[in-house]
């Protein structure tokens, strides 16, 4: 939202509270706060009310006044409601007691949350530049801490209180502090930084749920290479998604950009901020771990990595609790990179067929933009010389000129069904109808104008050949 909207809506909050006992207890936080700063969008507003109980209460309140979209959704085991108020619909609002919070079990995934002065609320933040309150009714911005301003200024990252008691406390901090460092290319303080590293066994306790939340932020933020590489730097990554961790040293031949690891970084780079791209970006060499060879050219080789990487990948995915539509999505396009391989630099071998056969698997055009965009930026991520730039944009205008001319097959029917084709060809219930189906395909492939009377004639005349079989 823009900083006028957020305003006008902290307008209205003073104004709905001012004379109530609210008044004086009503703060804006952390991020908001933040980003108003650095003039970049303000993303969420986070409240928090420095009475007991008072998030819950004051989310309450909204709704008895009858101020509320509907009844807000509670969280009383940390304090915490959201709530969206009927003069803002579209903004969800969260908010909190001032609160201390302190994990009194080493093994725990979940803090215990008491009340507390906004001063020991500040001091149990994540880190300085989310240290920061507004006094809605004072309209003052307040630096508790003397430094969370001067720390956005100059761009550091680091914590209110000692690094080492602060990520102990809460782990997920870890990820958070590499997250906003990369999201917005700032230093991390070196003790912070070394603090990072010294608990990063603390992640064990994180539930995945969290942590797929902060890796999807990185993964899909400004600088994703960053982010995995500092994931990389300090050991998180044997935590977040252990199946990468081969990728890092894992050598290629020369007509790679060095590992398979940094070519993958430079793959993430060129792909836009899409969860689905950015992941299969991220994941599309992780079959190279489970097997390669050398030739006797005496380059290695790791024939058919698309599919040899399928469960590791799901394994991956499913234990950060991805859902199995977003799996699928992934594994489709990891698995049809290599589509366009062999078409050439300047798919110079591609043919009309070969395209439709594409759009065909594809079934849309959203699909096949997403795949052609992966295999894009696979194609430019090679050593000077290997990369086939110029590919993609010639299918892309192959595949609209096809849009023009009506010749395009996505989600395309087969235009004689089985059960004419197995008339048609005398086939029992256990005769296997695959090399038929496929026959008539690829005379559709090749002339997708072609008449069914014509198809049936040739498909009377074809014989399965050994190929076929």
């Amino acid at each position: 939202m823009t900083s006028g909207h957020y305003h006008d809506i902290l307008s209205y909050l003073r104004d709905l509270t001012a004379g109530t006992g609210w008044e004086g207890h009503l703060f804006a936080v952390g991020g908001c706060c933040r980003d108003e700063i650095i003039g970049c969008e303000i993303k969420d507003i986070d409240l928090a009310v420095s009475l007991p109980g008072g998030g819950i209460d004051f989310a309450e309140w909204i709704y008895k006044n009858k101020l509320a979209v509907k009844e807000p959704v509670k969280f009383p085991v940390f304090g915490t409601a959201m709530f969206r108020l009927r003069e803002f619909p579209d903004d969800e609002i969260e908010i909190v007691q001032t609160r201390a919070e302190k994990y009194t079990d080493s093994t725990s995934r979940d803090p215990i949350t008491v009340f507390g002065s906004i001063e020991s609320d500040c001091r149990r933040r994540d880190l300085t530049i989310n240290a920061l309150y507004y006094d809605i009714s004072r309209q003052k911005v307040l630096d508790i801490l003397g430094c969370s301003i001067d720390d956005i200024h100059n761009h550091v990252i680091r914590t209110p209180d000692d690094p080492d008691s602060t990520f102990d406390d809460d782990p997920v901090r870890i990820l958070r502090a590499v997250r906003l460092a990369t999201r917005y290319s700032w230093d991390i303080e070196p003790d912070t930084y070394n603090a990072l590293k010294t608990n990063i066994h603390r992640l064990e306790i994180v539930r995945k749920e969290r942590m797929q939340a902060e890796f999807d932020k990185m993964l899909n933020g400004a600088n994703p290479s960053r982010a995995m590489e500092m994931l990389r730097d300090i050991g998180a990554m044997q935590y977040v998604m252990p199946e990468l961790v081969p990728m890092f040293d894992l050598k290629q031949n020369d007509n790679h950009v060095g590992t398979v690891w940094e070519h993958t970084m430079a793959v993430i780079d060129k792909l836009p901020p899409v969860p689905v791209l950015r992941m299969a970006g991220l994941l599309h060499e992780m079959g190279k771990t489970v097997g390669s060879y050398t030739g006797r050219d005496g380059r290695i080789h790791f024939t058919g990595h698309e599919r040899r990487g399928r469960g590791l990948i799901v394994n991956a995915l499913r234990r950060l609790r991805y859902d199995s539509t977003f799996i699928d999505k992934v594994l489709f396009l990891i698995v049809n990179h290599k589509a366009t391989k062999t078409w050439g630099a300047k798919a110079e071998n591609m043919n009309p067929a070969n395209l439709r056969r594409l759009q065909y698997r594809c079934a849309s055009r959203e699909r096949l933009n997403r795949l052609l965009t992966l295999i894009d930026a696979d194609n430019r991520s090679f050593a000077p010389g290997h990369g086939m730039p110029e590919q993609v944009d010639i299918i892309r205008k192959a595949a609209a000129e096809m849009d023009r001319n009506h010749t395009s097959m996505y989600n395309y029917r087969q235009p004689i069904s089985q059960g004419k084709i197995r008339k048609l060809k005398g086939l029992g219930p256990d005769d296997d109808i695959k090399p038929y189906c496929d026959f008539v395909m690829k005379e559709v492939f090749a002339d997708p104008k072609i008449s069914k009377d014509i198809i049936r004639r040739k498909l009377m005349l074809y014989r399965p050949g050994k190929r076929d079989s």
